[in-house]
Parts: C-alpha cells; sequence; structure tokens
C-alpha cells in the first residue's frame, strides 16, 4: 500500500488545542479568530479527553430565553440535561462531548472519506499511541484531487505499471486530463488489465479511469497463480 494515500499525509499537524480549564470565553476566541469548527480538549500528557464545537458554545444563546424563564410554573421542559449542562458551563471540561470519533494516521482515505460520510461528522481527530497528532477534516481529503495531471501520470506509470505489474513501459500508456485516466496500449495477461484500472483508481487525485487495454493471453498470469 503506497503511504501517500495515508491519513498521514493529508492531515493537519498544528491543532488548536484546549485544556479542561479552558474558559468559555477562550473557547470561543479559539474558534473565532483561528476559524475553526471545533476545539479538541486534551490533557497535560497530550490525550484526547473530548471536543468542543461552534454547536456547544451555542447552546449559551439558544437556551437563554429558556433559562431566564426556567423558573415558571409554565415552562416547557423541553431541555435535556445535556442542554442544560453546557448552556450553564463555563469550562471545556463542562462543555465538551465525550469520545469524539478518531482515526489513526496509517488510515487509508477511501476509510476514512466512508467514515465521515456515514457519521456526518466534519472532522476525525487523529490519534497515535493514543496521543493527539492531528486533525483530518473533509477538505483534507479533498486535497488529493489538486494534484497536477503530470503528477497523477507519472504516480501510475511508477506505481502500477512498473512496481506493480512489472509492464514494458514501451507497451503500456496513461494519459490524464482532469484527473480523468486513459490507459491504453497491451499487457500480457487478461487479468492484468483489470488490476491496472483497479490500481489507477487508487491513485491519489484520480477522479475516473477509462481503461483501453488490451493483452496477449487470457487468464492470470504466474503472479497471480502464485498467491
Amino acid at each position: 500500500m503506497r503511504t501517500s494515500t495515508t491519513v498521514g499525509h493529508v492531515m493537519t499537524r498544528e491543532v488548536i488545542t484546549a485544556t479542561p480549564a479552558t474558559s468559555f470565553k477562550d473557547l470561543a476566541g479559539m474558534i473565532v479568530t483561528d476559524r475553526v469548527s471545533a476545539v479538541p480538549v486534551v490533557s497535560p500528557g497530550g490525550g484526547l479527553l473530548g471536543v468542543v464545537t461552534e454547536a456547544d458554545l451555542l447552546c449559551r444563546q439558544a437556551h437563554e430565553d429558556d433559562a431566564l424563564g426556567a423558573s415558571c410554573p409554565h415552562f416547557a421542559g423541553h431541555l435535556t440535561r445535556d442542554d442544560w449542562r453546557k448552556a450553564a458551563a463555563q469550562t471545556a471540561a463542562t462543555l465538551m462531548s465525550a469520545a469524539p470519533r478518531t482515526t489513526t494516521p496509517g488510515a487509508t482515505l477511501p476509510e476514512v472519506a466512508r467514515l465521515l460520510t456515514t457519521s456526518g461528522v466534519r472532522r476525525l481527530f487523529v490519534l497515535d499511541g493514543g496521543q493527539l497528532v492531528g486533525v483530518v477534516a473533509r477538505r483534507d481529503l479533498l486535497r488529493t484531487f489538486l494534484r497536477t495531471d503530470e503528477d497523477v501520470r507519472a504516480d501510475i506509470d511508477r506505481t502500477v505499471f512498473e512496481d506493480a505489474l512489472h509492464a514494458d513501459q514501451n507497451s503500456v500508456l496513461a494519459s490524464v486530463e482532469h484527473g480523468v485516466v486513459l490507459l491504453t496500449g497491451r499487457l500480457e495477461y487478461e487479468a492484468d488489465v483489470a488490476t491496472a484500472q483497479r490500481l489507477a483508481l487508487a491513485v491519489p487525485g484520480v477522479v475516473g479511469v477509462r481503461n483501453r487495454m488490451d493483452f496477449v493471453w487470457r487468464g492470470e498470469g504466474p503472479q497471480h497463480a502464485g498467491g
């Protein structure tokens, strides 16, 4: 597996963090000034304790009217205990949500993309040995699509045709336009044509693959038969 497809290569390493004692006002300042949507709360040793989001801070304003009328008999008790806790919170320890979503530096981009999509969260905190080492957001995954067509083509030549398939470079060609790859030429075995498409599609920055390759022999080559 190519290391360029892992979280460690796209995550943000300089993470704005808070401690459990960080004040409400300082948390609001971090989110506004540093233009982040969430602040992780860490222990003195760097362990991840929780996260404070924009929504957590807004809970105070969202329920100001409710708090003012809380002593009234007709008060609508629609607030949860968690709502009250956050609305009255003054520090990160009482504001934060525990157990935020996490990943590791070695996780692949497809794995993280699936988790971000299915969970609905906007970012994952990256832990290495229990320590917070970065954060990966949805926009970080999109950075791979900013690679130039020439970089993508060179990556396919090296990792797909040369390293994986050991193909004759004079018999194969990958051309790339706006991230869409066109594979042409001839490989020795039929199975190699399908493998070329699968591996090319996994190269960072590839939007799609059109496979126009031919082959000499049907079936699988010796490299497939061996494992």
